[in-house]
């Protein structure tokens, strides 16, 4: 019986154009339509989310996705050039407990460790924080199209993650979701002619949340602290009253003839 590998990573890594191949991908017709998608959903799902700092993680040259929050202190990050912070998601150089609002935009997608991500987050986040994910759907037509090719580049590159897996990942980092939005529900194709437009209203109506995104929102928990007892402590002293029965009591309360 073969023993498993001690020293193993759970995910496959990408390879390092994937971040360039990814901002080109966004600037071409079909990815400037997924962009712009995206952008009205979050125009409906950010101003909803008060605060005062959000911070936006992108793949590649980050693209305006904090510009419907309301939140007046706002930074992107991302590994390549173009953005307020450079560096990895993973490794988020970022005070614990500081930020009210992270919008991950496909960056678990697209990263080496979405465990390691997922725990630096929930790490910079306050309790009451709200944590925003973005990522391609693999139970849609988009997935099945990915499954489909034969060389994969940016985005069929990316892990697809099931958006009901990474709610159980938020779980376990005490984080509960809200809820989860959906969008595009044709196939991916630029042009959008009479069957893309059919697709996408039978697909509103029978598959809402089997999109090629998806758009999901989470919070994070606040701690609840509940002072202990010492081991050995002395009881409580009950209160000094003594009760008096009811028939007593009213025979007091009568006047004296």
């Amino acid at each position: 019986m073969a023993l498993p590998r001690l020293i193993r990573s759970p995910f496959a890594k990408l390879t390092p154009q994937t971040p360039a191949e990814f901002s080109r991908w966004l600037a071409e017709p079909l990815g400037a339509s997924i962009l712009a998608q995206q952008q009205a959903v979050l125009a409906e799902v950010l101003p909803r989310l008060p605060g005062t700092r959000a911070l936006q993680c992108s793949v590649g040259t980050p693209p305006p996705l904090l510009s419907s929050c309301v939140m007046p202190l706002t930074w992107t990050l991302s590994a390549s050039a173009g953005a307020d912070l450079q560096a990895r998601p993973s490794q988020l150089p970022i005070p614990p407990q500081c930020l009210d609002l992270v919008v991950l935009h496909h960056s678990l997608d697209f990263e080496d460790d979405p465990h390691l991500l997922l725990g630096q987050v929930s790490r910079a986040l306050q309790p009451g924080g709200a944590l925003v994910v973005i990522g391609f759907q693999p139970l849609s037509l988009w997935g099945l199209a990915r499954l489909l090719r034969r060389r994969r580049s940016a985005p069929w590159s990316g892990r697809f993650i099931r958006p009901h897996r990474v709610s159980d990942w938020l779980q376990v980092l005490a984080c509960e979701v809200d809820g989860l939005e959906g969008g595009e529900y044709g196939l991916p194709r630029a042009r959008q002619g009479r069957l893309a437009r059919l697709w996408s209203r039978i697909g509103r109506r029978l598959w809402p949340q089997h999109g090629a995104f998806y758009v999901l929102v989470a919070r994070k928990r606040a701690a609840m602290m509940r002072p202990l007892r010492p081991r050995f402590a002395l009881p409580e002293q009950a209160p000094n009253v003594i009760a008096v029965p009811m028939a007593r009591w009213q025979r007091r309360q009568r006047p004296v003839d």
